[in-house]
């Protein structure tokens, strides 16, 4: 300002050669001085409104080091991989132990302020039929071993361990805060692992190699025979989670090579990411929070969001793969909420978008703000501070379906909108009152109690079609039932892309004891099992599963198992004392009957975590009719890796260095359409027989 100044007070006389070169270099430095300023501003308002969608109040990472790879399209917003690589095999990866000062903080999930109102539970079911307890159907472990704990080998899950795991072919893949480890499905003998979850990225650089920040899932690609893993990161800068770590692994062998990504999603504290595999991508959920106020410790929550991950371009490592999102649903007012998350051979209908279940407890602002001084007649508002409601406002609970169709082509066409609302029972929560996390459940010997995340849906929304065209989605959540926990499971369903409607739904609390943290599949013939947490004043925290055949009356869980007995109870300076996050059931895909559920236990009281791993089957279960089809792709003579290869409209897997890709498939009639651009995408047909493998050979003739 002061040169400018100087500049206009200057005599008009003064002559080119008597200083005016000098006042004309200063004018062009001042032109392109303010021509930068200006593109800056363009440049952050362009940035604000391409993250305004996702991030609603955010502020620019400048002074974090790091700047988005954030394109808005319409009211989608397409986020680029800030890096990508190919990972030497994990067998063969250094190991990166954490050091002592790396020890991780037990991650609390900030407390979503949920308005409930607390009205009797009509669907308890407070014991088992008789008739169905003369002769349970529920079968016994047929093997169970230990899973990770603490101390592994140098790493430390410590409590929450964030328990999740899933099968594969051959192999079973589990997760904790901090660790994975790899086993056979069969035995039990470990692969690989324990290693630190870090190891996995150890190489790649940035935040996914230095962080460990937790919440860790592990889902399996059974239509690619692929994993996924992946963890939040805290980047340089932040204080809060807001960046994904995930790694696509090149083969069926989670112990092989794996491409890696890291995300930049979200300049907003991105907290309990959930995924779920579709054909058109890897689909994910997040609770987003903001900043804490001046003088309060909680930040505020401000919504679910949804992520799409491009699933095509990951399989074969692309590091062009972009995630989609559009952006907070609600803005506070929308519950947490679950993908869709694919079991079984078959495929959900052709350009089907991915079915989000929304938790039922949350309440639309009261219409009449004023008049909140009287319950309706046997309910209570129940939220964390918010006052009674009065019969007029009193809502109808709901199950909320969201449909995400992402257009990859073109993101603008992508949507994320509400579905269905399908009516829910009553319920109570479980000590809403509680600070944090409803911690309340006791355990034999000790005053501390455990929590158990009221009202969230819990890993997995497990999706399912059946041969007779009907589709399943599983979810269930904790509530109170007879002044304990009990787990209110629901099943939705339709029948050839109908309506979605309640097709079952109990809160399972058979005696006084308190089961929650849990998790719930189905066969292929649609027999289903419930995974979950035990204890009382009683009894140590105990691992036990209940289930159904498909033939008992709707609503029955007709019997319970233990999988495995706690010897100790969790005492630790912790307050509150996280439990869970969550537990894991999932569905061998080779025979699709065989159920696989991991859960956390004590073995002695004071001492460290462990986990336990166990299988199970229904007797009455067969294998559902199926067979292999066999691509195998070369070009020029030579095998064609990373080809994509789709099947009846939806692109299934990508082939492996060998040139080779296996579709498991039901019987009958397909189409293929197998793509690479080395060469024209090559189309055909091709039929299955029930346990035949079909041979197609795609090498396309090149000048």
């Amino acid at each position: 300002m002061k040169k400018k100044s100087t500049l206009q007070s200057a005599p008009a006389r003064r002559s080119l050669g008597e200083g005016g070169f000098f006042n004309l270099r200063v004018l062009i430095a001042l032109f392109v001085m303010l021509a930068g300023v200006l593109l800056a501003l363009l440049g952050f308002s362009t940035f604000s409104n391409a993250s305004g969608q996702a991030n609603i109040g955010s502020t620019s990472l400048a002074g974090l080091g790091q700047e988005p790879n954030t394109q808005q399209v319409g009211q989608t917003t397409v986020i680029s991989a800030v890096h990508s690589d190919l990972s030497p095999p994990l067998r063969e990866q250094p190991v990166e132990w954490p050091q002592a000062r790396e020890k991780r903080e037990p991650h609390v999930h900030p407390r979503i302020p949920f308005q409930h109102y607390e009205r009797p539970d009509p669907v308890i079911q407070s014991s088992f039929s008789q008739a169905l307890m003369v002769t349970p159907a529920i079968p016994a472990p047929i093997r169970q071993w230990a899973g990770m704990g603490e101390p592994c080998n140098g790493c430390s899950p410590g409590p929450p361990p964030d328990t999740n795991g899933a099968v594969g072919k051959t192999q079973y893949v589990e997760m904790v805060n901090e660790a994975l480890q790899v086993f056979d499905k069969l035995t039990g003998t470990s692969l690989l692992g324990p290693i630190p979850i870090k190891s996995v990225w150890s190489g790649f650089g940035g935040v996914c190699q230095r962080a460990e920040d937790g919440d860790p899932i592990v889902v399996y690609d059974q239509l690619a025979d692929r994993w996924l893993i992946s963890q939040f990161a805290t980047p340089s800068g932040a204080e809060v989670p807001q960046d994904e770590c995930i790694a696509v692994s090149r083969t069926g062998d989670a112990t092989g090579a794996w491409y890696r990504y890291h995300f930049h999603l979200s300049n907003r504290f991105q907290d309990y990411p959930k995924f779920g595999v579709w054909p058109d991508g890897y689909y994910m959920s997040s609770n987003i929070y903001g900043s804490p106020s001046r003088g309060e410790d909680q930040p505020p929550y401000l919504g679910p969001q949804p992520f799409v991950f491009d699933r095509a371009k990951m399989l074969v490592g692309d590091p062009a793969a972009k995630v989609q999102t559009r952006g907070l649903i609600g803005f506070k007012s929308e519950a947490p909420f679950l993908p869709s998350d694919l079991d079984g051979i078959l495929p959900p209908p052709v350009d089907e978008p991915n079915h989000f279940v929304q938790s039922p407890v949350e309440v639309p602002e009261p219409p009449n703000a004023t008049n909140l001084n009287e319950p309706p007649q046997g309910a209570q508002l129940t939220a964390t501070g918010t006052s009674p409601a009065t019969p007029a406002s009193q809502p109808t609970l709901t199950y909320k379906i969201w449909d995400f169709h992402v257009d990859w082509i073109h993101p603008a066409n992508s949507r994320f909108s509400r579905k269905a609302s399908v009516p829910a029972a009553d319920f109570a929560l479980l000590c809403p009152e509680e600070p944090e996390d409803g911690a309340c459940v006791p355990q034999r010997g000790t005053k501390n109690v455990l929590n158990n995340l009221p009202g969230q849906l819990m890993f997995r929304n497990a999706y399912r079609r059946f041969t007779d065209g009907r589709e399943s989605m599983l979810n269930n959540f904790t509530v109170e039932a007879h002044s304990v926990a009990g787990i209110r499971w629901f099943e939705l369903g339709r029948v050839s892309r109908g309506r979605w409607t309640l097709r079952q739904e109990k809160t399972y609390q058979p005696d006084n004891t308190w089961r929650w943290m849990a998790s719930i599949a189905s066969d292929n013939q649609g027999n289903i099992t419930l995974g979950f947490s035990a204890s009382s004043a009683t009894i140590y925290p105990q691992i036990r599963y209940a289930g159904r055949l498909a033939t008992d009356p709707l609503g029955i869980l007709s019997g319970e198992k233990h999988l495995f007995d706690g010897t100790g109870s969790q005492v630790n300076p912790i307050d509150p004392h996280p439990w869970g996050d969550y537990s894991d059931m999932t569905v061998d895909p080779v025979d699709d009957c065989t159920f696989y559920y991991t859960n956390e236990y004590y073995q002695t009281t004071g001492g460290k975590l462990r986990t336990r791993i166990g299988y199970f089957r229904f007797a009455q279960c067969t294998p559902p009719q199926k067979g292999t089809a066999r691509f195998i792709i070369c070009d020029r003579g030579a095998p064609r890796s990373k080809t994509l290869v789709s099947i009846d409209g939806m692109t299934y897997g990508a082939t492996l260095a060998d040139g080779t890709y296996d579709a498991v498939l039901p019987p009958g009639s397909h189409r293929y359409a197998v793509s690479n651009p080395a060469f024209a995408t090559q189309r055909g047909s091709f039929t299955i027989a029930n346990g035949q493998t079909t041979l197609i050979k795609v090498c396309p003739a090149r000048p």
